[in-house]
């Protein structure tokens, strides 16, 4: 049957709607219908949640960098520590603590900190070297040089490392257990590079000092504990590797030629013996010169 026009027009009841005692009306708000729109309206916000979440972030936006300087002090002082006390590391530090959560921010502040503790302290060596010289000026070229040899190093050695490792790694063994450590990323390896530097800053201070037995001495005990302690965490990684020994003798040889490098160009006082010896010899020969002339003289006169 067709609906009239009294019909379209007159008042009807629909069920949002419930009478009560007092003659006033309320909505029903667990109603059916409502709670099936409210649930829709939840389900379509997780999902764009975690649509929006698991979408990596840009490497231009600020989110990718902020996970690279996710650590708290303690973190960044316990790596420190481990970087410059041998054995203060267990087997699986490299996998549990670096692998899982690689940090910038540590490394970058010791960088940062050496590149400057070198700079002003090769000056302040430099001169005590020339105590007495009016005419001796602050260099601010050490900090250029200092800050290419510093981030070089933490950069290029790690990359050659993590390299060498990929290509020289044993087989795979089927029977090898699941925790077994893996080829660490790069930047594991910058991250323990970087911390495996902190020891050259009070190292750098006492070079100051000059005598070249005490220089020597420093740089031996600041090699052997950093490189001894950069071993521990990555000997696990670099055992999986055929060439295992040429490794370790190749980080060894580059940290102590790092401290090597740093002390002699920056402190160690130039040998002063070498024009000595020429002055006195330059002397001897202007006498005997002057003797000789002499004699030819008088036996003219003769």
């Amino acid at each position: 049957m067709e609906a009239t026009a009294d019909d379209l027009l007159s008042f009807k009841e629909f069920p949002l709607i419930e009478e009560t005692s007092g003659s006033s009306a309320q909505i029903n708000i667990n109603s059916p219908q409502r709670t099936t729109a409210s649930s829709a309206i939840e389900t379509h916000d997780d999902t764009a949640t975690q649509d929006s979440s698991s979408k990596p972030a840009s490497i231009l936006s600020f989110e990718y960098y902020q996970q690279f300087f996710d650590v708290d002090t303690m973190t960044v002082v316990d790596r420190i520590a481990t970087a410059m006390v041998p054995k203060r590391a267990p087997a699986n530090y490299l996998k549990l603590n670096i692998a899982s959560n690689p940090d910038m921010y540590g490394p970058i502040w010791i960088v940062l900190t050496l590149i400057f503790t070198i700079a002003i302290s090769g000056n302040m060596a430099s001169y005590l070297q020339h105590t007495g010289n009016h005419h001796w000026r602050y260099s601010y070229h050490l900090v250029s040089y200092s800050a290419t040899a510093i981030i070089l190093y933490t950069v290029l050695v790690p990359t050659a490392l993590w390299a060498i490792l990929k290509w020289s790694a044993k087989p795979v063994d089927l029977d090898i257990e699941e925790d077994a450590p893996r080829s660490p990323s790069l930047l594991s390896l910058i991250c323990v590079y970087g911390y495996s530097l902190a020891i050259y800053i009070p190292v750098s201070v006492f070079w100051t000092v000059q005598v070249s037995l005490i220089q020597w001495l420093l740089v031996i005990t600041g090699a052997f504990l950093s490189s001894f302690a950069l071993l521990t965490v990555l000997i696990p990684a670099i055992k999986k590797s055929r060439y295992s020994l040429f490794i370790v003798l190749a980080i060894e040889l580059a940290h102590f030629a790092l401290a090597a490098g740093f002390m002699l160009y920056f402190f160690h006082a130039p040998e002063t013996e070498a024009p000595v010896e020429k002055s006195s010899l330059t002397k001897t020969t202007v006498s005997i010169a002057s003797v000789v002339v002499n004699t030819t003289m008088q036996s003219k006169k003769m």
